[in-house]
């Protein structure tokens, strides 16, 4: 039986059964299918659709350092090396794909059935559809920075992208990988019509707004290269009401909101590994970045015997979009846009509440490239393990701007794996047990 996914998934089946002609009367009993708004918005709640971010994601990066051993074949050292193959037991769910598919193949369920719903006016239905269409435009985005190339205008017509499942059928013929170019037109499209039907406001930040989605266009937009675009929504976003927390005005990483009342966070996503990223080692790279003055290195880190660690954040860490993000964002589309004044503006926005008051210099440039680069930095001290990084490398890599990176083993100094520019092992290879069940999908 073919399919996208790694395993057919109880609930969705179900579903799938009650759609077919010969089940439209049965209901199958202990099992409670989606009837009424309320039913498909509680779907919006689940785990499923809220901790979406892949922890893999994470140990890729050249954020982390990881002292696992050359034979070590957890899925965490096989993402650590850049292994092709991430998770070695192709009887599971395979990592990051088969998750994020299920947000998709339940997404798909919303999308498809939520305007039907017996009850609820067509405004809130409309609402959940269109928060469900940002969800699944999420998870796409996230599997293309893993599972497809850097995004190129030149070649995105011909690259590979994802297969775009639109189906509740979980016993359906998988379909063929789409383009790269069109699988982005989906995002942006679905995203775009998410946006207009989102409300300004929400009960928590776990669900979607009208902001979130100009954020989460922004962060596409970045990735492919487009800052106006980029810096359009960007600066859309943040007309929604927030704050940057100043960390001179507190004593320590406590007086940090948790994620769901940080005003620095607008749509916050949490990640299907509990605890991630505390404990992660801070490689000896991004450690650079930091210095005594910045207020970020005693907040956020705690050292121990195996070195400098991210330190356990104030509640669930967040993966989703953060006003801070956009702000990189505008400063990043200005220096390229060779703005060096409003690249500095949007760059000293940040810095002056995470540089200790009496330390603090506002940040200048030359010229639009040092800008640039001043810009870039901040990124990796703001945005450290926040599920960012992945997505930079890959467009840094494309332009050029990203250097080999070497795993060793500190204690003998052996190099144990290399991440040279412009390597395939920037695409992670289609897992195995979606090759197993679709033989003619095309891989990587």
């Amino acid at each position: 039986m073919k399919k996208i996914l790694y395993c057919i998934f109880s609930a969705l089946v179900l579903f799938s059964l009650s759609s077919c002609k010969d089940f439209l009367e049965v209901k199958p009993k202990g099992v409670i299918l989606p009837e009424k708004v309320s039913d498909y918005e509680s779907m919006l709640f689940s785990f499923t659709m809220t901790q979406t971010f892949p922890s893999a994601l994470l140990y890729c990066t050249d954020d982390f350092y990881g002292d696992y051993s050359a034979v070590d074949r957890s899925i965490a050292a096989n993402s650590y090396y850049w292994r092709e193959e991430l998770d070695l037991n192709d009887q599971v769910s395979p990592v990051i794909w088969g998750q994020l598919y299920r947000v998709i193949y339940d997404a798909n369920v919303i999308v498809k059935h939520v305007m039907a719903a017996k009850d609820g006016s067509t405004e809130k239905k409309k609402e959940v559809l269109a928060e469900a269409l940002l969800v699944r435009s999420d998870a796409y985005f996230t599997l293309l920075t893993a599972f497809a190339k850097a995004y190129d205008p030149a070649t995105a017509v011909n690259d590979l992208g994802l297969p775009l499942v639109s189906s509740t059928v979980v016993t359906e013929t998988a379909p063929g990988r789409s383009t790269l170019k069109s699988t982005m037109d989906t995002i942006i499209s679905n995203t775009l019509q998410a946006e207009k039907d989102l409300p300004l406001s929400s009960v928590n930040r776990y669900r979607a707004t009208k902001a979130g989605a100009q954020g989460f266009l922004s962060r596409v937009y970045l990735y492919m290269g487009d800052y106006p675009n980029a810096a359009k929504y960007a600066d859309l976003a943040l007309k929604a009401s927030h704050a940057l927390i100043d960390y001179n005005a507190i004593s320590n990483k406590n007086g940090i909101p948790i994620s769901d009342l940080n005003p620095e966070i607008l749509w916050q996503r949490a990640s299907e590994e509990y605890g991630v990223p505390t404990f992660m080692l801070y490689s000896d790279q991004l450690k650079t970045f930091f210095n005594a003055n910045d207020i970020r290195y005693a907040f956020l880190t705690v050292s121990n015997s195996k070195g400098l660690n991210r330190a356990a954040p104030p509640g669930r860490a967040n993966f989703g979009v953060t006003f801070p993000e956009l702000y990189l964002t505008l400063a990043e589309a200005a220096a390229r846009a060779e703005n060096i004044g409003k690249a500095m503006e949007m760059l000293n926005k940040i810095r002056k509440v995470r540089i200790k008051t009496a330390a603090y210099q506002a940040a200048t440039a030359a010229n639009p490239e040092a800008a640039l680069a001043l810009v870039l930095a901040e990124r990796r001290r703001e945005l450290a393990y926040s599920g960012l990084r992945w997505m930079d490398m890959k467009r840094l890599d494309k332009e050029g701007r990203m250097p080999e990176v070497i795993r060793t083993n500190k204690q003998t100094g052996a190099v144990l794996a290399t991440l040279k520019p412009h390597s395939k092992m920037y695409t992670l290879q289609i897992p195995a047990r979606v090759r197993q069940f679709n033989p003619k999908m095309e891989i990587n």
